[in-house]
């Protein structure tokens, strides 16, 4: 019988022995999950340090065109693109041995200075190659660690895994500005001035900024939106009260030329200065030399948990001319909020194309109209909410924004 136990406990020993041995794998990354891809081409490979200090795993992607690549020409194409990203390595004469690893955001601050031995797995397996001559195809994945946070699982061979979780690397990106010099159309008056830009998703990723100006000390960004949208009829945006309080944007329009810009409130936010509010925008308050961007997470590049930029260049908005502002005031709309109607007015143009669509850009209505003859425009069947009545004939273009109540 004490045979039989000593039997059972040598066996449950080397099970577990066994068990643990492999199940000691390399940890990585589906490289669906990473976030950062540098290069080019239909050849992808991960690239993931572990860090002894602390110990932590970071992976990010590269692509490329070629056969293949050394493991440097990755690192190297790395340290380019990302400024975080450094190491430091010795040419022996028979390759390239490394020294040490670096990582610092400006926040946090890691580094695999050797305190053990690094040493590289390609696709989970060791190689004695120098990391200059190794060279990896599409669907490897490269991973440095060093011996002080590794496992060793091959004491034969002195072959380490690292199990760590492997953590996806957020991209480097910056939220694309524009100087207040180039822009060219102000609205408001005062001391103070402010930028406000918003980065339309639909029909293109297109961005397009007005200046604003102000005497107070500050203003709310809803403030600043209400004077654009009063100003410059081809500018207009709705918002409901949030569940949580203030207010949501839900949709912010923008009508250039012929092209219907929109922006989706619902997947909408906004920067102030680069950084991400978590104000709703009737409360938060910006001051003079503020720089205020809305934009879509689909077209922005998240650079940390729910913290987006946009990187398309800022087009500063040609000048509006409104009604007063109009050649003798060529059109009018009374009354304006309407209800069941408003009469469109047309002066000294030739007969005219007139234009009704709602907030999405959709065509309404089209009819022609003779100049200097009142026109009757039904809005009894219109929803509560924001129009544009367009007039275009031979000589111009003019838009105006009807409010329906």
């Amino acid at each position: 019988m004490r045979k039989n136990f000593t039997l059972l406990f040598l066996i449950g020993i080397f099970g577990l022995f066994t068990t643990n041995l492999f199940a000691q794998e390399d940890a990585t990354i589906d490289p669906a999950n990473v976030r950062y891809w540098i290069g080019e081409g239909q050849n992808e490979v991960v690239f993931i340090v572990n860090w002894n200090n602390p110990d932590t795993a970071l992976a990010w992607g590269y692509r490329f065109a070629a056969e293949s690549v050394t493991i440097k020409d990755i690192m190297d194409a790395i340290v380019e693109a990302d400024y975080r990203f450094d190491y430091d390595a010795t040419d022996s004469g028979m390759g390239y041995w490394l020294n040490d690893l670096f990582f610092d955001d400006g926040v946090i601050s890691l580094s695999l200075t050797q305190v053990g031995y690094a040493s590289y797995l390609v696709s989970g397996e060791s190689s004695w190659d120098t990391f200059d001559v190794k060279t990896v195809v599409n669907g490897d994945y490269v991973k440095w660690g060093d011996t002080f946070c590794g496992t060793l699982v091959d004491p034969e061979n002195w072959i380490y895994v690292w199990e760590e979780e492997v953590v996806a690397v957020y991209p480097v990106a910056y939220e694309s500005v524009i100087n207040p010099s180039q822009i060219v159309y102000w609205i408001g008056e005062g001391e103070n001035e402010a930028v406000f830009a918003v980065n339309f998703a639909d029909p293109q990723d297109e961005c397009f900024a007005w200046g604003y100006r102000f005497a107070t000390e500050n203003v709310t960004i809803k403030e600043m939106m209400l004077a654009i949208a009063e100003v410059d009829h081809r500018f207009a945006f709705e918002d409901e009260p949030s569940a949580w309080g203030g207010y949501m944007l839900t949709d912010l329009t923008f009508n250039l030329d012929e092209t219907h810009y929109e922006l989706n409130g619902y997947n909408a936010m906004y920067n102030l200065n680069g950084f991400q509010s978590w104000f709703t925008f009737d409360e938060q308050t910006v001051v003079n030399g503020d720089f205020v961007k809305w934009g879509d997470y689909t077209v922005g590049t998240e650079i940390a948990p729910w913290t987006y930029v946009w990187e398309t260049p800022v087009q500063a908005v040609p000048v509006y001319n409104t009604v007063s502002e109009n050649v003798n005031g060529n059109i009018s709309l009374y009354p304006n909020p309407a209800s069941s109607y408003t009469m469109l007015n047309v002066n000294n143009m030739d007969e005219a194309v007139v234009t009704v669509t709602d907030l999405q850009g959709r065509v309404l209505s089209t009819f022609t109209a003779q100049g200097n003859e009142p026109v009757r425009i039904e809005t009894a069947g219109f929803k509560a909410g924001i129009y544009f009545v367009t007039v275009s004939d031979a000589n111009s273009r003019q838009t105006m924004k009807l409010s329906v109540k």
